[in-house]
């Protein structure tokens, strides 16, 4: 990510504050002239630390995507379609277990050195010598190169079903991160091959260049990008004042605040991404009680969440929890017209039934004498899931359920969430790029741990022979029909047996001005996700963004 000189810097750190436009900043143009800044907001962060490294927990926006590419670009909005990127061809063997990568040619990291087949496998092996540099969790046995542009990757299983994954990995500089503790390395002085590169850092603005190595460069028309950092509220203003060109964030009233401010240039999309759910941890009485389950999501009224908690902003889920409509065409035929809807004499009934009596308090007991009484944490800034908690809270009470929400910092919140420490809390599954990987992110046996040990994914902890036995026959071929057929599978245990409860589809945030540049995804041209925190639709973006003047 690129950097200002000092009274741009100066400009754009106090544009938030003091007014300074930072739409006045400006590029030197491709013809001779100048050409605006791109102004981003892709996270509410009010200062930055210098961390460029694709493989850490906690690299800067842009990183992935704009500094470092994919090998094939998977986007959601085209299922199973890879983009060849710095691989041109990617081919398995009969049972999936290698993968022959053909690299492009003429690709060179942005200080002049060859990217080439050493860069891939070294990063491919550093995924065995160091397993939490592998991100995606994928399968490496190793890599070996065989010639240049050449190179294969093994595997202890097959993989056809993780190609997507695979693809999006961002191949290392070996040159660099060979002498480096991989996972420690903030790499602030970033060394990629894709389109820009790091011109100017500070803890309040960070900009980046278009990289004059790169092989593609005819495709990029936008000269400069500024990630001004901001906290939720100041984001907001920004927003208001036409300050930013891209960003992805909750808004309230946002036809308001932000579209009637400029009409013809102001807009916003916010396709789905995924999925918000009751997250309910399947290793604690009484939510391991399925009848339990099917009653809290009977009492749930998605459309007032929906309307009120969302603004409208997303619809409510659907009962297989797929994406929409990225993924219909995925969905089984038994639930093309399938909906939730909400029956709270169901909900009692099935508590009635199920042992769980009601006290004069209004609120029940189960059958081994413990009250229907939770904490709800949730992170305190998500001002949307705080107004979601206390609308459960509300409804919940109907069937006798009390819920107690509680704001906590999002670490906290996250902490507890992966170590298992709660009964019930609000959670979010990204849809990835097909519907195997958002169920395999909340269905999937490959991240059981201990009851008392810190979960990379499946955080609700499901853990089901039948469920494993439809993610190894999607994984196990290679045929479209077969894998359908597991995830058909997959979507009949979503929708009878709850392994989390689905409340709304997860909107993929993002509001554009068109005043400078143009290109941007939208519901007539659903190219990309158009989120600049998305990756690598970020990438797919950039290159089709242009100036307007």
């Amino acid at each position: 990510m690129l950097h200002l000189r000092a009274a741009a810097v100066v400009c754009a750190a106090a544009m938030l504050i003091t007014g300074c436009n930072a739409g006045g900043q400006q590029a030197p143009g491709q013809d001779g002239g100048e050409q605006p800044v791109l102004n981003v907001h892709a996270s509410s962060t009010p200062t930055y630390q210098a961390n460029f490294n694709p493989i850490s927990v906690t690299f800067l926006p842009g990183t992935r995507g704009l500094i470092y590419e994919p090998l094939m670009a998977y986007t959601p909005m085209k299922p199973g379609e890879g983009q060849p990127w710095l691989a041109e061809k990617a081919d398995f063997n009969d049972d999936g277990t290698e993968l022959t990568l053909s690299l492009r040619p003429g690709v060179t990291w942005s200080d002049g050195e060859a990217f080439d087949a050493d860069d891939v496998a070294f990063t491919f092996n550093l995924f065995v010598e160091q397993p939490a540099a592998n991100t995606g969790a994928l399968p490496v046995k190793g890599a070996k190169k065989v010639d240049d542009h050449t190179v294969t990757v093994s595997f202890t299983e097959p993989v056809f079903a993780r190609m997507p994954s695979i693809g999006n990995t961002t191949p290392l500089p070996e040159h660099i991160f060979a002498e480096q503790n991989p996972m420690e390395y903030t790499n602030d002085k970033p060394i990629g091959t894709g389109p820009y590169t790091l011109k100017s850092f500070s803890d309040q603005v960070y900009t980046l260049q278009k990289n004059p190595k790169y092989w593609d460069a005819q495709s990029i028309k936008v000269e400069q990008i500024a990630f001004p950092a901001s906290t939720t509220q100041t984001f907001t203003t920004s927003l208001q004042q036409g300050k930013l060109d891209w960003s992805g964030g909750f808004v309230a009233n946002i036809d308001q605040i932000f579209v009637a401010k400029d009409k013809e240039h102001n807009k916003y999309w916010y396709p789905g991404d995924g999925m918000v759910s009751l997250l309910v941890n399947q290793r604690k009485a009484p939510f391991d009680d399925l009848e339990l389950r099917k009653a809290l999501s009977l009492a749930v009224d998605r459309d007032v969440l929906s309307k009120t908690a969302m603004q409208g902003y997303t619809p409510p889920a659907h009962p297989t929890g797929l994406v929409l409509p990225a993924f219909e065409s995925a969905m089984a035929a038994d639930y093309k017209d399938a909906k939730f809807t909400r029956d709270v004499a169901q909900a009692n009934q099935l508590l009635d039934q199920g042992g769980y009596k009601l006290g004069e308090d209004g609120i029940r007991t189960s059958p081994d004498g413990k009250k229907l009484s939770f904490d709800l944490t949730i992170p305190s800034g998500y001002v949307d899931w705080v107004a979601m908690s206390k609308l459960l809270q509300e409804q919940l009470k109907e069937v006798g359920i009390e819920l107690k929400p509680q704001g906590v910092a999002t670490q906290n919140w996250a902490e507890n969430r992966n170590g298992g420490k709660y009964d019930i809390t609000i959670a979010s599954q990204a849809g990835g790029t097909a519907p195997y990987f958002l169920y395999r992110s909340f269905m999937s046996s490959e991240f059981k741990v201990a009851d008392d040990k810190p979960a990379a994914s499946n955080y609700n902890r499901w853990y089901d022979p039948e469920t494993d036995k439809l993610f190894d026959a999607y994984e196990a071929s290679d045929d479209p029909a077969e894998q359908q057929q597991a995830i058909a599978g997959l979507e009949k245990i979503v929708v009878e047996e709850l392994p989390v409860i689905p409340l709304l589809q997860s909107p993929n945030w993002f509001q554009s001005r068109t005043v400078n540049f143009d290109g941007w995804p939208s519901k007539e041209d659903p190219y990309a996700l158009p989120a600049p925190f998305s990756y690598p639709d970020n990438l797919l973006v950039i290159k089709r963004l242009h100036p307007t003047r």
